[in-house]
């Protein structure tokens, strides 16, 4: 064994013995009952917005970057217990999900790209924002269809 190779060796095994002299890290003990603080109640969803919508995506040009023209046909964002969905892309099946918020905002995102999404506000007759997927974006417009 050379010099440097039994240095090395020794150096393992006091940093071995180190670690093991301060014995197991200590387990948190839960609190009693009369200290813990309550749960914050969780919020409400929003339901005023609930409903269909339906509409057109349109390609925002930029004249530094080429973008695929926006999907053929009409689109379709569902709002149910606050919970938006929009499939977007219904050949693959590519839905992005999102909450919506008291004032109507929403950013809905892809399960796995979440570069993947579509951010607007609802309104009483539609919503209104931008889809970006990548460098592209494009505009979103839609009627509440219910």
């Amino acid at each position: 064994m050379t010099r440097g190779a039994r240095r090395l060796c020794i150096l393992s095994a006091m940093l071995a013995a180190a670690a093991c002299a301060d014995g197991p890290p200590a387990t948190p003990r839960a609190p009693s009952s009369s200290s813990a603080a309550p749960a914050a109640p969780r919020s409400a969803p929003v339901t005023r917005f609930d409903g269909r919508y339906a509409g057109t995506l349109a390609l925002q040009p930029d004249r530094t970057r080429r973008c695929p023209e926006a999907a053929a046909g009409e689109r379709e964002i569902t709002v149910r217990n606050g919970r938006a969905t929009f499939l977007f892309n219904p050949q693959v099946q590519q839905v992005l999900t999102g909450t919506v918020g008291e004032d109507g905002s929403v950013r809905m995102a892809d399960r796995i790209d979440r570069t993947i999404a579509t951010s607007g506000v609802f309104s009483e007759t539609g919503f209104s924002g931008d889809h970006r997927n990548g460098l592209c974006s494009y505009s979103v417009q839609l009627a509440k269809r219910n």
